[in-house]
């Protein structure tokens, strides 16, 4: 089972081939990190982790194919499909600097330059042109695009993201 919070990198898209092996979507850009799963977990439709070896992983383009220990079946892949592939959060190198995964800016407070909380991060997406940080404060939405111009500081350790409230932002 994971050590550490399990964090999503990637999603099983559908079987592939009679055996079981899976087609996998990857969240991550960086697939080498791929290349040294010895295991993970599936975040199956129950809310359930449900813990599995990687026999072996072989990219397909932008892609990869997956075959866990114990899926051995095209019925068992793709019982699957549309689950999230999960590790737990030390098992991923470190980001460049400058840059974050996802998943560490969930839950931060976003204040503006002029001290006033707008919320917290709740989810983020991309767009084609840049990522998108959904911060919800209440029944309030506001949604965020993660670039220089608005993005000021993010300190993870202190659970703060700092943005500049450009005019029509807010």
């Amino acid at each position: 089972m994971l050590a550490t919070r399990p964090v999503a990198i990637g999603r099983v898209l559908h079987p592939h081939g009679l055996g079981g092996e899976i087609l996998v979507e990857p969240f991550l850009n960086d697939l080498t990190c791929f290349d040294r799963l010895c295991e993970v977990a599936v975040l199956l439709t129950n809310g359930h982790l449900q813990s599995y070896q990687v026999m072996h992983m072989r990219r397909m383009g932008e892609r990869l194919l997956l075959q866990l220990e114990g899926c051995v079946s095209q019925e068992m892949a793709r019982s699957l499909a549309g689950c999230d592939l999960c590790v737990g959060r030390d098992e991923l190198p470190p980001p460049p600097d400058g840059e974050f995964y996802w998943f560490d800016l969930e839950g931060l407070t976003v204040y503006t330059e002029d001290g006033a909380c707008l919320g917290r991060v709740e989810e983020f997406f991309p767009t084609g042109s840049n990522e998108v940080l959904v911060v919800r404060q209440g029944m309030q939405e506001m949604l965020l695009p993660f670039i220089k111009d608005v993005i000021l500081a993010v300190d993870a350790a202190q659970g703060i993201l700092q943005v500049r409230a450009i005019p029509g932002l807010l």
